[in-house]
């Protein structure tokens, strides 16, 4: 008990409530340590959560190939074996193509989805993002397309007007040889997906007319689109259904066919991660230095303890004692501050992004168990790792030179 009533002296010097400056700097960058360790880990936990249900609610969030990426056949008991897994919330077919989409002298690309209407409502959310028409299954079998905002913008064209799709590829005899596939369709709804880059080159038609153009026979498609019950573990359900088939398709998650994307924020997490850990180094460096002199500046008190028959080990624990409750006392404080702002913000979204047509308008944040549990874990670890070398200092303290002197 004398080991920590020592201690606590020691934090507070000659005063008799609060540490001495040189301890409270110490505490100090401890609590700024962790506060911005657990803020800013919030925040891009929570721009990789908004991201990735962006992704997935634009490009499904497992998809099924077959293996040398040629048309699946009989598709429908394909989505029959799929659906019956419990993970499951859907699953639809889709032909994907790229095409030339054109309005008078306006030209634009397009990645064009051929999609059973009904059958995707319950894949993607993009249906839930018209703002412009309302489109249905029947406008989209009578030769309707949906389109992005941005490739609308730049074709010029909106809801109820017509544009021309072709196929640079697939081909078609004619009296006057083989010409591009072509034709032409009413635009019936307009979409903000939240991804620029989706809007400017994403179009949906109905499957029948993407298989025209691909060449495709009724019963064949480009791939199968699944949206699970639960898209946190997107990638050990994608497994689970690549066993169930019997490992005779390919199967992706969201991570893998959007890797660029997932790679990039996974590196910029990594990166800030040991940023903001190289700051708690820094700090427990200073609480190093103050312990250092700390000991220099107890050297008589040390020697008399020792005089007094106090073994080498109970004066290492008193200033392990003062290490661990800096550490410990410096992670609790910036833990609830970390936690009452993100709690602050989650729910008044007090931080906006000042940017116009940003698809966020505040700052997300998504609070994760793991890192309230490994990150206070980490901090109080260094904070004691930083009282080892002032504690075994006082091993060479000499109670008989002590006394002499």
């Amino acid at each position: 008990m004398f080991h920590l009533k020592l201690a606590l002296k020691y934090l507070r010097g000659r005063k008799k409530v609060f540490f001495t400056f040189s301890n409270m700097l110490s505490m100090c960058g401890i609590i700024i340590g962790v506060f911005s360790l657990l803020v800013v880990s919030s925040v891009m936990n929570g721009f990789d959560t908004d991201m990735r249900n962006r992704v997935i609610a634009s490009k499904a969030e497992i998809k099924i190939f077959n293996k040398d990426h040629s048309p699946i056949k009989k598709y429908d008991l394909l989505l029959k074996k799929i659906i019956e897994l419990p993970e499951v919330a859907g699953a639809a077919p889709i032909c994907e193509n790229e095409l030339m989409i054109q309005k008078k002298n306006n030209l634009a690309s397009s990645v064009c989805y051929g999609i059973d209407f009904e059958k995707q409502r319950k894949v993607t959310e993009i249906f839930g993002k018209i703002v412009v028409g309302e489109p249905s299954e029947k406008l989209l079998e009578d030769d309707g397309i949906i389109i992005g905002l941005d490739l609308s913008l730049t074709l010029s064209a909106t809801v109820g007007e017509y544009i021309q799709l072709s196929s640079p590829i697939g081909t078609e005899p004619t009296p006057f040889g083989l010409l591009p596939k072509s034709k032409k369709f009413k635009i019936v709804g307009i979409f903000i997906s939240g991804m620029p880059e989706y809007d400017r080159v994403f179009t949906y038609i109905s499957l029948k007319n993407a298989q025209y153009f691909l060449g495709y026979t009724d019963n064949e498609i480009n791939h199968i689109e699944i949206r699970t019950k639960d898209t946190r573990k997107s990638k050990s359900i994608s497994r689970k259904i690549g066993s169930h088939l019997e490992n005779k398709f390919i199967v992706e998650d969201w991570s893998v066919f959007d890797a660029n994307l997932f790679n990039a924020i996974r590196m910029e997490k990594i990166v800030m991660f040991f940023v903001l850990i190289l700051m708690i180094i820094i700090a427990s460096f200073n609480m190093t230095g103050n312990f250092i002199k700390l000991v220099i500046e107890k050297r008589t008190e040390i020697g008399v303890l020792k005089a007094m028959g106090a073994s080498e080990k109970d004066i290492i624990k008193i200033f392990l004692n003062v290490g661990i409750i800096i550490g410990i006392l410096g992670t609790f404080i910036g833990l609830v501050l970390a936690i009452a702002l993100l709690i602050v913000q989650h729910r008044f979204h007090l931080i906006r992004i000042p940017v116009p047509g940003f698809p966020l308008q505040w700052l997300p944040v998504e609070m994760r168990m793991r890192n309230f549990i490994f990150v206070p874990v980490i901090v109080i670890i260094i904070s004691f790792l930083s009282t080892v070398h002032p504690a075994k200092r006082t091993m060479k303290i000499d109670p008989i030179k002590i006394i002499r002197n």
